[in-house]
């Protein structure tokens, strides 16, 4: 084959073109720092380039949201500290003005501290970081509490809005960024509060740790859907049995295992799921048990896979109680009286109905506990009912009456003591075997101060009463709508008086700012009986706090181990990434240099060669 002129002057040609696309190519490669640009390039690399780089974007937004997490936790963890320091000078004051010594000189500086103090925690709970405050819930442009002239505090979060804010702090990994108001300040028990202006020296008590729902046929006990209306069964319920009615319930109503009830006993919200293939249209305008569940009168429909939550706290539910009529806490005659309200005030029982103090059956002169037939007189004993006689009794004489009920012939098979100090019933069982005392079936439970929970008692062993015995705090021998199981009960010293228009107490969730308000007004009445009482309730507080605070250093700890994993991937990315897409500059610079000294030679070659062709073509 002869190689011609054109023939090598075509492959000079195609050399040169090539090493200048090479030489391209190494050009873009350093000023782009990356040694695969394009798919072309590297088809698999880039592919992998691609995937990486989006992994690398959504770890940087972990470490973004765990720079934010750590900065508002920080100032959580501070805010709880100072809110301890805070309590801790209340309860040094309080111990001090609990001794009844203080002068009123000392008691104007304590007056002063506490205020300082509600002052200092008002600020703790309106914190802010990057202009949202973070006791705020999901409420965060608002601060959630509010400083009164009289040193009272209120809360402002609106319902639904007490929750906190959950963001991604690693694949597949939310985290809670936030603590409300409410969780960091109150508590989900009630408390009784006396007024500070009480001429009444005496102990009062109070079931606090008592609070049910019940169920009451024809009252409370539909809930719509779809036309249909569910009926729950009548009853004394915690919020998680009742969540497991409602659900048993609604299952055999829609005819599926595809739907659940839940108690979120922290806000006291029932959270209904629908998980069936339709729809589910909930009527609460059309449902009586709405407000006992805490639900508004707007229906909803929920829709398959979603969940709806409670509208509003359904344990909410607090008890004003002023003393009507004067009169002693103890004897057959001449006890004071008292109206209540559950609506704040706005409405209370009428005087007619007016409800003479009780205590619980330890007053040894005047009964005070009615047992009243087909009410309040069975007990569930291995499934048969023993009933005991109607009447108003002292706690020890309903012992015995007990005891008579469930060993009628005297043969020593039970043993009933009433303890006027704790104001509860004991009942031993020496019947030689064991026994199931149902209190979930018997009438008497509540008025006993028992749970209704089945209790198994086994021979020579005891059943004790969970709670104060008894009459209930709207008079009632039972628990009710409208009293839920809550208790208010007074000492039986003879000296202990109780004084019309002045008198008053309240029952409602615990909140610290109410305690710290209750201790303020008593170091300004030079009340010492009731600050001594507070110190207690200020002990609840201390721990309220103590439990945030332990809480958010187990959050910073996590975060701590969050971030190091987040680092560690981040940089085994980057490394990943710099192998595979990143240019080695050294070696491409090298490259380059070799590339263009070529390309320098070629285009001396090319011109020439150029030179050679014009005089050929002159000669």
């Amino acid at each position: 084959m002869r190689v011609t002129d054109s023939m090598k002057y075509d492959l000079f040609v195609l050399r040169f073109s090539s090493v200048k696309a090479q030489l391209d190519q190494v050009q873009e490669r350093l000023a782009a720092n990356k040694k695969v640009s394009r798919p072309s390039d590297n088809p698999v690399a880039f592919a992998k380039g691609v995937e990486l780089g989006a992994e690398q974007v959504l770890y940087e937004q972990f470490g973004s949201n765990i720079t934010q997490a750590k900065t508002v936790f920080s100032l959580y963890n501070l805010s709880f500290n100072s809110i301890r320091e805070g309590l801790s000078v209340a309860k040094t004051v309080a111990a001090d003005h609990a001794t009844g010594s203080m002068t009123s000189s000392l008691r104007e500086s304590a007056l002063k501290q506490i205020d300082s103090v509600i002052e200092q925690l008002v600020s703790n709970g309106n914190t802010m970081s990057g202009g949202s405050y973070i006791f705020g819930g999901k409420q965060t442009n608002e601060a959630p509490f509010r400083l009164n002239a009289d040193h009272s505090v209120d809360l402002l979060l609106p319902p639904g809005s007490e929750g906190s804010n959950e963001v991604y702090l690693d694949r597949g990994y939310r985290e809670t960024i936030g603590i409300s108001g409410r969780d960091a300040f109150f508590g989900a028990t009630k408390t009784l509060y006396e007024s500070a202006s009480n001429a009444y020296a005496g102990d009062s008590y109070c079931t606090t740790d008592n609070f049910v729902y019940v169920i009451e046929t024809g009252m409370n006990d539909t809930i719509n859907v779809a036309g249909t209306d569910l009926t729950l069964a009548s009853g004394v319920y915690t919020g998680a049995s009742l969540a497991n009615e409602m659900q048993s319930q609604l299952r055999s109503l829609l005819g599926s295992d595809d739907c659940s009830v839940a108690f979120d006993s922290s806000i006291r919200k029932f959270v209904i799921t629908n998980n069936t293939a339709a729809d589910v249209q909930l009527n609460w305008s059309l449902s009586n048990a709405a407000d006992t569940l805490g639900f508004d009168n707007v229906d909803n429909v929920l829709g398959s896979g979603k969940k709806l939550e409670s509208d509003l706290d359904s344990g909410k539910k607090s008890f004003l109680v002023k003393i009507l009529t004067s009169g002693t806490t103890t004897g057959a005659a001449g006890r004071a009286t008292y109206v209540y309200s559950t609506d704040g005030g706005a409405t209370w029982l009428a005087d007619a109905d007016a409800i003479a103090v009780s205590t619980g059956g330890a007053d040894a002169v005047g009964g005070d506990i009615t047992i009243t037939a087909g009410l309040n007189d069975g007990i569930c004993v291995n499934g048969a009912n023993v009933l005991i006689g109607p009447g108003t009794y002292t706690g020890s004489t309903l012992a015995t009456a007990i005891e008579d009920a469930l060993d009628p012939l005297n043969t020593g098979s039970y043993s009933v003591t009433y303890n006027a100090e704790t104001r509860k019933f004991s009942i031993a069982n020496n019947a030689g075997g064991a026994v199931t005392f149902n209190w979930s079936d018997s009438t008497a439970a509540g008025v006993l101060g028992f749970e209704y929970v089945d209790s198994f008692v086994g021979n020579g062993t005891s059943d004790t009463s969970d709670y104060d015995a008894g009459m209930f705090i709207d008079g009632s021998g039972v628990p009710t709508a409208e009293n839920n199981g809550i208790k208010l009960s007074f000492s039986t010293g003879t000296t202990d008086y109780l004084t019309a228009n002045r008198d008053s107490f309240e029952i409602s969730d615990f909140s610290t700012f109410a305690v710290l308000k209750n201790l303020r007004d008593a170091i300004e009445q030079d009340n010492s009986h009731l600050t001594g009482k507070l110190l207690g309730e200020l002990g609840t507080a201390m721990d309220i706090a103590d439990k945030n605070g332990a809480y958010i250093g187990f959050k910073m700890q996590r975060i701590e181990v969050l971030t190091g994993d987040n680092q560690a991937r981040e940089l085994r990315s980057a490394e990943i990434i710099s192998n595979t897409i990143e240019a080695d500059l050294a070696q491409l610079s090298a490259e380059y240099n070799t590339l263009s000294t070529i390309y320098q030679s070629l285009i001396y070659s090319m011109s020439k060669i150029q030179d050679l062709n014009i005089l050929n073509y002159l000669n």
